[in-house]
């Protein structure tokens, strides 16, 4: 994987999550199929550039939610 920016990296992660909670937001039907695939996307790419112990936290606590709410 070439370098990346971690700067970058976190503006595209924070951007990922803001997405899931969107998601969940709007409503439909697959709302928490949607988000839980953007989260689960935010989460690999902090894990692959190495922001994982900055970003995880946040991201299993909404994956966390999902489950609670029965999604």
């Amino acid at each position: 994987m070439p370098q990346v920016d971690p700067d970058v990296a976190a503006e595209r992660i924070r951007k990922l999550i803001i997405v899931g909670d969107n998601r969940l937001k709007q409503g439909g039907d697959d709302k928490y199929a949607k988000a839980r695939g953007t989260y689960q996307q935010a989460l690999r790419m902090a894990e692959e550039v190495g922001l994982g112990e900055r970003f995880r936290p946040f991201i299993e606590r909404r994956l966390e939610s999902i489950e609670e709410l029965g999604g």
